[in-house]
C-alpha cells in the first residue's frame, strides 16, 4: 500500500472493533478504481415519483447490478473510521455482498483529492459525507456531485428537503450549552449564549473551537453584526478554548463549570449514563447542523452508491438513526436519540451552505475572536 495521510479501510463484512481499529492506524489496500457502466434503465434523477410496483422493479434491478459491478462502495469521510461503524455494519448486514472502502482524512484534504482524482480520469470516491463546504466546493463549483433524489425524499418537509444541495440529507445534529450539575444549579445554568456575557461567568466557561459550523450558524441566525458583537462580547469573558471530546471530560472533571457548543452525540450521551455530572441545555433558539450524504457524478460503483442513497432515506434507516448513530433522523416522526430530547421543542435554525458565508472569511473571523485575541 501507498503511504497517504487519508485513511482507507476495505470491509466485506460487518466491521469489527479490530477492523476499525486497524482502519485508524491506516491499514487496507489503494486499489486502482474503475468505473462501471451503470444499465441505462437504472441512470435515473430521482425515483420519488415512482409507484410502489416500479420501485419495487428498480431496487430490486439495482441490487442485481451491484452485484455485477462488485458490489463495492468506496465512501470518503472526514471523520475517523469508527465514527461511521454502527451506520456501515447495517448497511452490510442488508446488503451482505457489499464491500465498503472507507478513506478518512481532513475535511480540506479529502475535497482537494475528490477533485484531483476526478481531474486527472480516475475517479475513486462513490460517497463523500460532509457539510456547506463540500457542497459548494465540490458541487456548485466543481460540478462533480450527481443528482439523485431517492424516493425518500418525497416524505420530507420544505423546510428539510435541501432542494438546492447536491446530495441527501439523512440527518442531523444540533450544538447546546452543557454544564457540570455539581458546580451550577439547573436554575443557575447559562439559557442562551448571552448569558454567557454575564460577568458572573467570566473565566468559568470553555469554549470548543472545533466547531466553526456552529458559530457560522449562530451568525446567520442573528445576522452577522449582531452575531459577531455577541462572539465578541463571549470571548471578553475569559473562556478557556479547547478543542472537542477534550472539554467534557474537563468539564466532568469540574475545570470548567460551563462548555458550548457541544452536540448532543453519542458522547454526551454515553457520559451522562456513565454517570458524569453533565446536563445539556437547550436554548430558545438551536443551530442544527445537517449530515450531507454527496453522489458523486462519476462514482466508481454507480448501482451500489444509488442502493446507498435509497438506503440512508429509507423509514428503516430513518428509524434507526436515532438509537444507532445518535442523531436526529431528518424526517420528522422518526424516534430521536435520547440525548437529544426537549430540543425539538425550540426554534430550529439550520446552518446550510447558503447561510453559511464565505469560508476563509469564516476561518478568519473565527480565529480571530477566540484563538489569536
Amino acid at each position: 500500500m501507498r503511504q497517504h495521510r487519508t485513511t482507507m479501510l476495505k470491509v466485506t463484512a460487518p466491521l469489527t472493533a479490530a477492523a476499525f481499529a486497524l482502519a485508524a492506524c491506516g491499514g487496507g489496500d489503494d486499489a486502482d478504481a474503475a468505473t462501471t457502466a451503470l444499465p441505462e434503465e437504472l441512470a435515473v434523477a430521482s425515483t420519488v415519483d415512482m409507484t410502489d410496483e416500479e420501485y419495487a422493479e428498480y431496487l430490486t434491478a439495482l441490487e442485481e447490478a451491484s452485484k455485477a459491478e462488485g458490489g463495492v462502495i468506496s465512501y470518503y469521510f472526514s471523520a475517523p473510521a469508527a465514527a461511521a461503524e454502527n451506520q456501515i455494519n447495517l448497511f452490510i448486514e442488508k446488503y451482505p455482498w457489499v464491500e465498503l472502502e472507507y478513506t478518512s482524512g481532513g475535511t480540506l484534504e479529502l475535497i482537494e483529492r475528490v477533485i484531483t482524482e476526478n481531474a486527472a480520469g480516475r475517479p475513486s470516491a462513490d460517497v463523500l459525507q460532509g457539510g456547506p463546504l463540500e457542497d459548494n466546493t465540490l458541487c456548485r463549483d466543481e460540478g462533480l456531485c450527481l443528482e439523485y433524489d431517492p424516493r425518500g425524499e418525497a416524505d420530507l418537509p420544505a423546510d428539510r428537503a435541501y432542494a438546492d444541495c447536491g446530495c441527501s440529507v439523512a440527518d442531523f445534529f444540533t450544538f447546546h450549552i452543557t454544564y457540570n450539575t455539581n458546580q451550577v444549579s439547573a436554575a443557575e445554568a447559562p439559557k442562551t449564549y448571552e448569558d454567557l456575557t454575564d460577568p458572573k461567568w467570566k473565566g468559568r466557561f470553555g469554549v470548543n473551537i472545533d466547531q466553526l459550523d456552529w458559530f457560522a450558524g449562530v451568525l446567520a441566525e442573528m445576522g452577522e453584526q449582531d452575531g459577531l458583537a455577541l462572539m465578541e462580547a463571549i470571548a471578553a469573558n475569559e473562556p478557556v478554548v479547547y478543542a472537542g471530546a477534550d472539554g467534557l471530560e474537563k468539564l466532568s472533571a469540574g475545570e470548567f463549570d460551563v462548555a458550548f457548543p457541544q452536540s448532543a452525540t453519542r458522547t454526551v450521551r454515553d457520559l451522562i449514563a456513565d454517570g458524569a455530572p453533565i446536563e445539556i441545555v437547550t436554548t430558545p433558539v438551536t443551530i442544527a447542523q445537517p449530515d450531507m450524504y454527496f453522489p458523486l457524478k462519476n462514482a466508481p460503483h454507480p448501482a451500489t452508491t444509488r442502493l446507498y442513497m435509497e438506503w440512508l432515506m429509507s423509514d428503516e434507516w430513518q428509524n434507526k438513526v436515532g438509537e444507532v448513530v445518535v442523531k436526529v433522523p431528518i424526517k420528522e416522526g422518526a424516534p430521536i436519540p435520547s440525548s437529544a430530547e426537549g430540543i425539538l421543542d425550540s426554534e430550529l435554525f439550520f446552518e446550510t451552505t447558503d447561510n453559511f458565508g464565505d469560508y476563509d472569511t469564516r476561518v478568519e473571523q473565527h480565529q480571530s475572536i477566540f484563538v489569536t485575541g
